[in-house]
């Protein structure tokens, strides 16, 4: 997994095992065991990877495993990330007629994972519940009172407490810590991916790190960071994104899920900039496709085009391509309970909470998915673009290219005298005609439109002349006459 991922050849998709597979059957969008539907779990999750397989996923990013938190609760289910222990699974998340333990049903999903060529990172929450703050006071930050924090406005979490007054690390969280990565290596989990990494602080994660790296020198771990986060502001130490690289991470989330909020096309080319400056020195780290995720609203919302256009997007830049589930079909995340009260209850709300068109991961619901078959073949054909154009995009030169409209940004992706130009229109109305400078490249021979041929209307005195409709890109594979 490690390997893959510094190489940029990680194919990444993100799926909540609650809803993965599950079934609803009356269709209102809630998986509602009394009426005998059935919740997703490690057992039935088995039967969609083929699934994921035929579209060329080759990683799944598993969103948090841990027992959920059920007072002061969000949804009727409780968040995902609001874990009530480290080390432990959710029974939820279980087939209750498997005679296999809990760690076992999850090794079963790892191995048959591995089986097909995919490789499994788990979540870590950053915080823990209100539940697992009330037994635990010892492993939370309190105020003056006595009472555990609420870090930001994480309303159903508290504060982790990592360093001691004296300074040292809190030894009973890091254990904890320690005994999560033991688990997930015993089901065969290839790493973890850490929830609001900067919670913690650079020490925290360099003993983690190099504890799980002590048992299996392939184990991945990717920070959820950004170069334009801040850390979050809480009375405790934490860390930015160039620290948790050196505490040992292998790469983090990056800015593409601000990429609907770029200014300009250096908001782009900054995306890369640290990974390419430590690569200078011989310091191999990298970042994921991050335009669509849990934390996002699905791309569908802004367009189909838009989500094409993400495809080829991760299909040719350098970085490992991340989807999430129900992305494959059109899933806009619209759930007809969303925010009203419902009659059966696992927490101590009754609000059926959801993020509006996001992935719900506060209550049961159905397994994700939109009416958009035919943007499944288009995933499916991106990824096998990307692995045929191979060392080109996981290894090539990237640079940003000039044009004559602010609201396209252009790439190209070089390496020998192969080279790629792509162009993407982030302007929600179709484009004039307009040019891309090709530079030093005047003499390139145009082979081929890999996508959207009608774009291209043709090279005249270095320039490249192109016509974009909304939200849609070009893809133009090249080779350097000298």
């Amino acid at each position: 997994m490690r390997t893959k991922f510094l190489n940029n050849e990680a194919i990444i998709y993100e799926l909540n095992i609650r809803s993965f597979n599950a079934e609803d059957k009356d269709g209102n969008g809630l998986v509602e065991i009394e009426k005998g539907e059935i919740r997703g779990n490690f057992i039935n999750a088995v039967d969609r990877l083929d699934e994921l397989q035929k579209y060329g996923i080759n990683a799944i990013h598993l969103m948090p495993i841990n027992p959920v938190g059920k007072t002061h609760a969000i949804g009727t289910a409780g968040s995902v990330y609001a874990m009530t222990e480290i080390a432990g699974i959710d029974e939820n998340l279980l087939d209750k007629n498997s005679k296999l333990s809990a760690k076992d049903q999850l090794k079963y999903f790892v191995d048959e994972c591995h089986k097909r060529g995919i490789r499994v990172f788990a979540d870590i929450p950053a915080c823990g519940s209100a539940d697992f703050a009330a037994k635990n006071p010892e492993m939370f930050v309190t105020d003056n009172n006595g009472n555990a924090i609420i870090p930001v406005d994480w309303t159903d979490v508290r504060l982790l407490k990592t360093v001691e007054k004296d300074g040292s690390l809190n030894k009973k969280l890091l254990d904890e810590h320690k005994k999560y990565v033991d688990m997930l290596m015993y089901a065969g989990i290839d790493g973890i991916r850490a929830d609001v990494a900067p919670i913690k602080p650079k020490e925290f994660w360099t003993e983690l790190i190099n504890y799980a790296r002590q048992k299996d020198s392939e184990f991945m771990f990717l920070a959820e960071t950004a170069e334009a986060w801040a850390p979050p502001k809480v009375p405790s130490l934490t860390a930015d994104y160039k620290k948790l690289l050196e505490a040992g991470f292998d790469g983090y989330y990056g800015n593409c899920l601000n990429f609907l909020n770029f200014k300009s096309s250096k908001d782009f080319a900054f995306i890369f900039k640290h990974v390419n400056k430590l690569a200078k020195k011989g310091i191999k780290k990298s970042v994921i496709g991050c335009f669509d995720s849990h934390d996002l609203k699905s791309a569908y919302i802004t367009s189909e085009n838009y989500a094409e256009s993400i495809m080829y997007m991760n299909a040719t830049l350098p970085l490992n391509p991340y989807y999430l589930d129900g992305f494959q079909s059109g899933d806009k995340y619209d759930y007809p309970y969303s925010d009203k009260e419902v009659a059966v209850t696992y927490t101590d709300s009754n609000i059926a909470h959801t993020h509006k068109n996001q992935i719900d991961i506060f209550n049961y619901s159905r397994k994700p998915g939109g009416n958009l078959t035919e943007m499944q073949d288009k995933l499916a054909a991106t990824i096998a673009l990307r692995k045929k154009l191979g060392k080109l995009v996981t290894e090539g030169s990237f640079k940003m290219l000039d044009t004559s409209d602010k609201q396209v940004y252009a790439y190209e992706r070089k390496l020998g005298k192969d080279g790629l130009i792509v162009a993407v229109n982030t302007n929600h109305e179709e484009t004039k005609a307009f040019s891309i400078d090709l530079n030093s490249h005047k003499k390139i021979e145009v082979l081929s439109v890999l996508h959207n041929k009608t774009a291209v209307l043709g090279k005249k005195k270095g320039k490249l002349f192109i016509k974009l409709k909304p939200d849609k890109c070009v893809v133009i594979k090249y080779k350097n006459k000298r």
